[in-house]
């Protein structure tokens, strides 16, 4: 169990899969515009691709209902099933169709992970909270990155998990903002992080431009509030 996360989550209680849900159908809606606005285009937002992010957010909001750090020693397990959710969802006949790859993304995470989880536990509980989600995610997103495939959007969740547990709103992709954060996203990818987890994204201009971002569009409508 997180001591420190059941400290953080005081005022939030939740992810809101409803209003979730609403925001990545309405960016959906919009993709093949947000696409033609971007200068490096993606693949399309599929039902299956937001039917597995809204499936990861339940999962999530069962590990903070049990107070389960991502971070902890057994919570690094879940970090890794957030990802596998994310690719294949919860069916574990999916699961198995994709069982090498499946491995394959453990072996990566395995091989990765020490180094930014070592990092976040030094620093998630002191200075700027969005500083500190923004650098898990840029950790995750430059080169080499943390899972083989899926790197955004668990990332996207993982920093959430990071800024709810500082009492913080989410950041959650709108049709208003998809452009701006897929943008910054793809220069971030394209970084090199070989030194320190978290060194590029200290001391570049994308992960500060990255923290400004989150802090200027994160949302508290997207969380349930304790009663």
């Amino acid at each position: 169990m997180l001591e420190g996360a059941r400290m953080g989550f005081r005022t939030y209680k939740n992810f809101s899969i409803g209003r979730i849900e609403q925001s990545l159908r309405g960016v959906q809606k919009e993709f093949d515009s947000i696409n033609r606005r971007l200068s490096l285009h993606r693949e399309d937002l599929t039902d299956e691709i937001v039917d597995h992010i809204l499936e990861a957010y339940r999962f999530l909001n069962g590990l903070m209902g049990k107070g389960v750090d991502l971070f902890s020693l057994a919570g690094l397990h879940s970090l890794l099933e957030l990802n596998h959710i994310v690719l294949c969802g919860t069916d574990m006949r999916t699961r198995m169709e994709y069982h090498e790859s499946v491995l394959m993304a453990r072996r990566k995470y395995t091989a990765r992970i020490g180094r930014i989880r070592d990092w976040v536990i030094r620093n998630r509980e002191r200075g700027d909270p969005y500083r500190t989600a923004s650098i898990f995610y840029a950790s995750a997103l430059s080169q080499p990155q943390l899972f083989v495939e899926g790197n955004h959007r668990t990332g996207n969740i993982v920093l959430n998990y990071l800024l709810v547990s500082r009492n913080e709103p989410p950041y959650v992709m709108e049709p208003e903002t998809a452009v701006g954060y897929l943008e910054i996203s793809g220069r971030i990818k394209f970084s090199d992080r070989t030194i320190l987890p978290g060194k590029v994204a200290l001391n570049s201009v994308h992960g500060r431009h990255f923290a400004r971002f989150l802090r200027e569009s994160a949302d508290a409508k997207f969380m349930e509030e304790e009663e």
